[in-house]
C-alpha cells in the first residue's frame, strides 16, 4: 500500500506532466509522438528480457526494487533538462525512455511477484482497495503539481522552475516507493531455481484472449491519448491549473470507482466488456463537442471505465497465466500491448502531421479501435448463464392475470433439473 500511493505520488508530480513539460518546452506534434511512442517500443522490447534478467538477479524482488531505483534517479535527466530550459528533443527522449523502459520492464516481474504475495480469493478485494488508495494519491499530487507550476509561472514569471521542483518530488517519492518494496517477502524456493520454460510451451499452455483484447484496445486509445494533452493546452487554450482540474475529475472518478466496482459483484469478463464500451464512448464525445463541460462528463464517466478495466483485467490476466512461465506470459502480452500502443500512437501522429485527420478525426477514430477490440471479449462471456437469468425473470413478470397471459409456471431449465 506504501509502495502504491508513494508510486501514485512519483506519477502525480511526473509522469501525468511530462507532455505539458514538452508542449512548455515548444515540441510540436512529430517530436509528441516520437516521445511518445520511442520509449513505449524500447520498453516494450525490454519486458521481453525480464525473465532472463530475473534468474540474472535471482528473484523478482531484487530486479524489481532495482529498476525502481533506476526509475526514480532517471528524474534527475528531468531535473536538469526544466532547470536549463533545454529545448532539444535527444535529450528529452533519452530521459523518457530510460524512465519508461525501467518502468515497464518491471511489469512481468511484479506481476509474478504479486500473484504469489496475494491469494486468488483476496485478489479483487485488495486491489480495488489499493487502487483506490494509490489515485486518491495520485489526485492530490497532480492537483498540487498544477498548482505548482501556474505559481511558478506567476511568481518568477518561469514554469520551468515549478517542473523542476515536481521532479525532485517524483523521484524522493520513487525512492521511498523501492524502500517499501524492499521490506516485502520475496518467496524464493528453497534450492536451484528451476529451467525457465520455452515460450512456445507458454504460448500453448496461456490463455490469450484478454492479452488480445488489451492490446487491441490500447492501440485505439493511443489513437488519441498522446494529443489529448496539446489539445487541451493548445486548442482549447485551458492553462496549466484549468488543465489540471480537468484531468484531476477522471483521477477523482477512477479513485471512487473500484470500490463501486467491487461492490457491482461483476464476473470479471462482464466487467471488463462494460468498462471497455464506456472506454470507447469516452473519446467519441470529445469528438462531438469542445464543450467543456461536457468533457468534464465524458472524463468522470472515463475515469469510472479505466478504474473496472484496471480491476478486471488484472485478475483476469493473473488467472490466464500458465503455473510454469508466468513471467514469461506476462512479459509477452505486455510487449504485445506496447507495441500496439506503439503503433497507435505513430499512426495518430502521422494523421495529424499530414492533415489526413484533425483532432476531431483522431478522437472518432480512437473511439471506433477501442469499441471495435470488444470482439475479442464478447465470445467470453456467460451468455448462456445470463440469458437463463433473464428467462427466468421475463416468465416470471410475465404472469400477469389482468392481462389475459397464461400463468405458466416458472420451472427450472432442464440442465438445472
Amino acid at each position: 500500500m506504501v509502495d502504491g500511493a508513494l508510486h501514485a505520488v512519483m506519477l502525480g508530480t511526473s509522469e501525468t506532466y511530462l507532455g505539458a513539460l514538452a508542449v512548455e518546452l515548444g515540441h510540436r506534434d512529430v517530436a509528441l509522438s516520437l516521445l511518445g511512442t520511442v520509449p513505449l517500443l524500447v520498453g516494450a522490447l525490454a519486458q521481453l528480457a525480464s525473465p532472463h534478467l530475473v534468474r540474472a538477479f535471482g528473484d523478482e524482488k531484487r530486479f524489481v526494487v532495482t529498476c525502481v531505483v533506476l526509475q526514480a534517479l532517471a528524474h534527475l535527466g528531468f531535473l536538469a533538462i526544466a532547470l536549463s530550459g533545454s529545448s532539444s528533443l535527444p535529450a528529452l527522449l533519452a530521459t523518457k525512455t530510460v524512465y519508461w523502459a525501467s518502468g515497464m520492464i518491471i511489469g512481468p516481474a511484479w506481476n509474478t511477484w504479486m500473484a504469489r504475495l496475494v491469494p486468488p480469493k483476496l485478489r479483487a478485494t485488495y486491489f480495488a482497495r489499493r487502487n483506490m488508495t494509490t489515485h486518491a494519491a495520485m489526485l492530490l499530487a497532480f492537483f498540487a503539481s498544477g498548482f505548482v507550476i501556474e505559481h511558478a509561472r506567476s511568481l518568477r514569471g518561469n514554469a520551468l522552475l515549478g517542473f523542476g521542483v515536481l521532479y525532485g518530488v517524483a523521484m524522493s517519492a520513487r525512492l521511498g516507493s523501492a524502500f517499501a518494496l524492499s521490506r516485502k517477502a520475496s518467496f524464493v524456493s528453497p534450492g536451484p531455481p528451476p529451467p525457465r520454460p520455452r515460450l512456445g510451451h507458454v504460448i500453448r499452455a496461456g490463455r490469450w484472449r484478454v492479452a488480445l483484447y488489451a492490446a487491441a484496445m490500447l492501440f485505439g486509445a493511443q489513437l488519441a491519448i498522446p494529443f489529448f494533452t496539446p489539445y487541451m493546452l493548445r486548442e482549447l487554450g485551458l492553462d496549466l491549473t484549468e488543465y489540471a482540474m480537468l484531468s484531476s475529475c477522471s483521477i477523482l472518478a477512477k479513485a471512487i470507482a473500484f470500490r463501486l466496482w467491487k461492490r457491482a459483484k461483476l464476473e470479471p469478463v462482464a466487467m471488463l466488456a462494460l468498462s471497455g464500451a464506456l472506454i470507447a464512448f469516452t473519446p467519441f464525445v470529445w469528438y462531438l463537442t469542445p464543450d467543456l463541460r461536457v468533457i468534464v462528463l465524458a472524463q468522470l464517466v472515463g475515469g469510472v471505465a479505466w478504474a473496472g478495466y484496471d480491476l478486471a483485467s488484472l485478475e483476469l490476466l493473473m488467472g490466464d497465466a500458465p503455473a510454469e512461465g508466468q513471467v514469461e506470459f506476462f512479459a509477452l502480452a505486455a510487449s504485445l500491448a506496447a507495441i500496439t500502443q506503439v503503433a497507435g500512437a505513430l499512426l495518430g501522429g502521422w494523421a495529424l502531421r499530414t492533415g489526413t485527420f484533425d483532432y476531431a478525426t483522431v478522437f472518432l477514430a480512437s473511439a471506433i479501435g477501442r469499441g471495435s477490440a470488444l470482439l475479442f471479449v464478447l465470445p467470453l462471456l456467460p451468455v448462456r448463464k445470463t440469458m437463463r437469468r433473464v428467462r427466468m425473470a421475463i416468465r416470471i413478470v410475465g404472469v400477469r392475470p389482468s392481462t389475459g397471459a397464461i400463468a405458466t409456471p416458472a420451472l427450472p431449465e432442464d440442465d438445472e433439473r
